[in-house]
């Protein structure tokens, strides 16, 4: 990734007046499962949700979500412009959400992902999410969802050896 691009990028809460923006980025990159307005409203309104944007050269190229309910989190979503995919910058967003839930004190977070989507299983691999389980024809499409968990604990542990 270059110094550039990072210098460039700003991630930041998600704000009511984003939601536009992040609607029509979420319909493109997911045309047949993505989220309504309505949905994003609801979610932006939920206390115990926590949304942020990447935001380069003021246009919102990107967002993610996370869903805390002590000790427990879901990452609900993450993407990229697939322009800008490949570069790092989901890996931005993802280690944002993991310092928010660090300092929720966040022990296990989990997620489902698409099993055809390599790229995003291998990014949650690098950041010490495990498989646990998979839900058969989750998607509208009929793809299955892999189940992933990272125990934070477990890396705090590993990291003092």
């Amino acid at each position: 990734m270059s110094s550039d691009l990072v210098q460039a990028l700003a991630i930041r809460p998600l704000h009511w007046a984003d939601i536009p923006a992040v609607d029509q980025l979420e319909s493109t990159l997911f045309p047949s499962d993505h989220w309504s307005v309505e949905q994003w409203w609801r979610e932006l309104a939920a206390e115990h949700t926590h949304y942020w944007v990447a935001q380069l050269h003021e246009r919102i190229i990107g967002y993610c979500g996370l869903s805390a309910q002590l000790p427990d989190a879901d990452i609900q979503t993450i993407a990229i412009e697939a322009q800008h995919q490949g570069n790092g910058l989901g890996g931005l967003l993802l280690d944002s959400m993991l310092v928010a839930a660090s300092e929720l004190s966040i022990q296990f977070i989990f997620l489902e992902v698409r099993a055809d989507n390599q790229a995003a299983i291998s990014l949650y691999n690098s950041r010490y999410f495990n498989r646990i389980s998979e839900r058969l024809k989750y998607y509208p499409d009929g793809e299955t969802a892999i189940i992933m968990r990272r125990d934070s604990r477990q890396i705090g542990e590993q990291a003092q050896r």
